[in-house]
């Protein structure tokens, strides 16, 4: 590898930014470690306590199912009706109005999670089956998912790990990519959980002559829909990204001035040396027009956070060697970044 070389995945639009850092392996054991002492006191009958737990790990692993559906049961035992619910779709929503919870069947009673009561005019887009567009270059592989229409994984063709396996940027469950926001009849809408469909594209997309182009749709039951538009040309890293919003105006809410882009991803390991990797594992930002700016390297705090009130030019996770990039065309109107780090545990 060479380490004198950074390269990076970016998409390339003009939103509302919210980012934040999550170290992989050390999440992991995390996770497991608070799922260990939930279960203990699940089996202890300490089932409100127990909540806590799962809840806290779910922070560490959105999309949980094993997670959710307990959580799910605590809550029917507490009461038939609750005004906070846990569901795989939104690990972590605070639900305006009562929803039973079925003990027995531990599913939603009196509200389907794809209905026109939760999702509006995006009814029908909260359930579906999962597919993979793959698109690539000579130079890399982007896999994009129709569940929220995000990139699912990015592998860098020329680079490997220490144990000479691919090198994957991120992968899988792991990241959240998404815009949150809200209609004109107050439904939360989150799309990192809503399923997109293809318009005009191929399941594989070469790219190693022409640029490549791959187009999905969130549909609305009025006829208007959201594109991601990707495109990738031939040996370049950089993918662009652009949002559109068709046929929206009386759908999103008239008092919302941005859309918020939530993007949280976990870093794997790639090199041998975790501990020297770990201490250059940060997030960096650029002020609009002016300095590079982000968390200090080296810093043993395991959880930082920076309100950013100004225009950002791009925001990047940054491993030892390697970047994940969003540069804005223009500007972000600004920002919230934060990064998390476990202490490594036996």
């Amino acid at each position: 590898m060479d380490r004198n070389t950074i390269t990076g995945l970016a998409l390339i639009f003009a939103i509302f930014l919210g980012a934040s850092l999550i170290n992989n392996k050390r999440t992991a054991k995390a996770f497991e470690k608070t799922v260990i002492v939930a279960d203990s006191l699940y089996e202890a009958g300490k089932y409100d306590l127990a909540r806590t737990e799962y809840l806290k790990a779910l922070k560490f692993k959105p999309n949980t199912p094993a997670v959710t559906q307990r959580v799910n049961e605590i809550n029917g035992k507490f009461k038939p009706a609750l005004d906070e619910v846990i569901t795989e779709t939104d690990p972590v929503a605070l639900q305006e109005s009562p929803v039973a919870i079925s003990p027995e069947r531990n599913e939603l009673v009196g509200r389907e999670p794809d209905s026109q009561e939760y999702l509006g005019q995006f009814a029908g887009t909260g359930q579906g089956t999962e597919e993979f567009i793959t698109i690539e270059n000579s130079r890399i592989e982007i896999k994009i998912s129709t569940r929220g229409g995000r990139v699912y994984s990015a592998r860098l063709k020329d680079y490997y790990t220490y144990d000479s396996k691919p090198l994957i940027l991120f992968d899988g469950d792991s990241t959240v990519f998404g815009l949150n926001f809200f209609t004109a009849d107050n439904k939360a809408i989150k799309t990192n959980d809503l399923y997109f469909s293809l318009y005009d594209t191929d399941e594989y997309i070469d790219a190693s002559e022409s640029t490549g182009i791959a187009v999905l749709r969130l549909k609305t039951s009025s006829g208007g829909y959201l594109e991601y538009k990707y495109s990738l040309d031939p040996d370049e890293y950089m993918l662009e990204f652009n949002v559109s919003f068709v046929g929206l105006n009386n759908i999103i809410a008239a008092n919302q001035n941005a859309i918020t882009l939530d993007w949280k991803a976990y870093i794997p390991q790639q090199e041998k040396g975790r501990t020297n990797e770990f201490n250059y594992t940060q997030v960096k930002y650029k002020h609009y027009q002016d300095d590079v700016d982000g968390f200090r390297e080296r810093s043993q705090k395991e959880f930082e956070e920076a309100e950013v009130p100004t225009k950002l030019r791009w925001v990047s996770f940054k491993d030892q060697f390697f970047s994940t990039a969003l540069i804005a065309e223009e500007s972000f109107m600004n920002g919230y970044v934060s990064s998390t780090s476990m202490p490594e545990t036996s």
